[in-house]
């Protein structure tokens, strides 16, 4: 058997901090609705921390982040992420500055920025995390930049790129822990939409913004009302068949924050499917909107419900092959595998992580709930299959040390 200080997870930072904060499993299980019982098996491992709702409610008794418990920021050593950590700095400066920096030479051309823009996009889509860290900076340093010293029309259209340069940089920021950088972000995204008044760009900052808080301990309801709120306040301004898929893809953020708050989510659901039959291709901000990444999302919102046997019926009404983008196939992947974890049918669920790291390996490495789901398997698997495949996916994912 593995010992246990081989392996990481959240358990194990709970119990520091609920030591560092002199509370007992009783006291803490009663701060967050949970028996001592409960809290001894998150602690030890046999219980998984991969409720949304658990995971805040933790982070909000101890008094500590979300990323203090699942350890993302800190795990800057992992390969496929530490180019970006290394750039984090100069991504805070470029936000910061706004355009007033200590740099001689021109800024790269207003038609230049929009390729990079657009390719950033694309590239945060594939988990790419070490070439996003070396286009970011000089990205939105440029574009700040022309919307300082450029004529009228490049001041509008560096405008414009902003808002998906900085929109990326939301949600990769957010992804890694970097909370408050990933505010900003949003806020960045926001205030240049604003500026050119571009009613797809505040909905791409509204959805920025319900994302960061939904990872936020004690600010899920704040997510909702940048969701929901969001999207019927922008309603008759979203229009186009691009615009129509932010507004479906904020009334999906909508659902999964509402299932995190124990509410229903089936209104902003059923908007979501209708949307699909007035909106575009799925290319707005790379979001992928479509009937395929709806059903992706209505399986992440069942597992948030712990519907776990939904999840499963709603996978097989899905093709994975169909599934235009690499993201989203490994997130149907891992929302499968969560699912089917849940129903003790450990070897499927295995299979089906092995199949979504196959699809993004990036992503799965870097995800800290498929980290916990990894270790909970690595524990309650049979013997045969922890020294197989699940042995070496732990450490690919940090689940124990290598």
């Amino acid at each position: 058997m593995r010992e246990i200080d081989d392996e990481r997870f959240i358990g194990q930072q709970v119990k520091s901090y609920r030591a560092l904060r002199g509370l007992t499993q009783k006291q803490l299980g009663a701060k967050v609705g949970k028996t001592q019982g409960a809290i001894a098996q998150y602690e030890r491992g046999l219980r998984p921390v991969t409720d949304r709702a658990v995971l805040y409610g933790l982070a909000e008794a101890l008094q500590v982040t979300v990323c203090d418990l699942t350890g993302q920021a800190d795990d800057k050593a992992n390969p496929d992420v530490a180019a970006f950590h290394a750039a984090v700095p100069r991504i805070e400066a470029a936000l910061m500055s706004q355009g007033h920096i200590d740099q001689a030479g021109d800024p790269a051309p207003i038609e230049r920025l929009a390729i990079d823009a657009q390719r950033a996009l694309k590239i945060r889509m594939s988990n790419d995390y070490a070439t996003l860290g070396g286009i970011l900076p000089n990205l939105i340093n440029d574009l700040y930049r022309h919307t300082l010293d450029g004529d009228e029309l490049t001041q509008r259209r560096a405008h414009e790129e902003l808002t998906r340069a900085t929109f990326v940089t939301a949600l990769a920021t957010k992804g890694l822990g970097y909370t408050s950088l990933a505010w900003n972000a949003a806020r960045a995204t926001a205030e240049a939409a604003q500026t050119v008044g571009d009613p797809g760009g505040l909905a791409a900052a509204e959805f920025a913004r319900s994302q960061v808080m939904l990872g936020t301990a004690g600010a899920v309801t704040a997510s909702l009302s940048y969701s929901a709120g969001g999207a019927d306040r922008l309603q008759s301004e979203l229009t186009s068949p691009s615009e129509l898929e932010l507004y479906g893809m904020l009334h999906l953020q909508a659902a999964l924050t509402s299932a995190a708050l124990g509410k229903d989510p089936g209104a902003h659901i059923r908007e979501a499917v209708e949307t699909v039959r007035r909106a575009g291709d799925g290319s707005a901000y790379e979001l992928s909107f479509g009937r395929e990444n709806v059903i992706v999302w209505q399986m992440s919102i069942a597992n948030e419900l712990h519907n776990s046997r939904e999840v499963v019926e709603l996978a097989k009404t899905l093709n994975p092959e169909s599934i235009v983008t690499n993201d989203r196939r490994s997130r149907y992947f891992m929302e499968l595998a969560r699912a089917l974890a849940a129903l003790g049918n450990y070897s499927a669920a295995i299979s089906a992580l092995l199949r979504a790291e196959l699809c993004s390996p990036q992503q799965v490495r870097t995800r800290a709930i498929v980290k916990e789901l990894v270790g909970h398997l690595l524990r309650r698997a049979q013997r045969e299959l922890t020294s197989g495949e699940l042995g070496k996916l732990a450490q690919r994912v940090g689940a124990v040390a290598a």
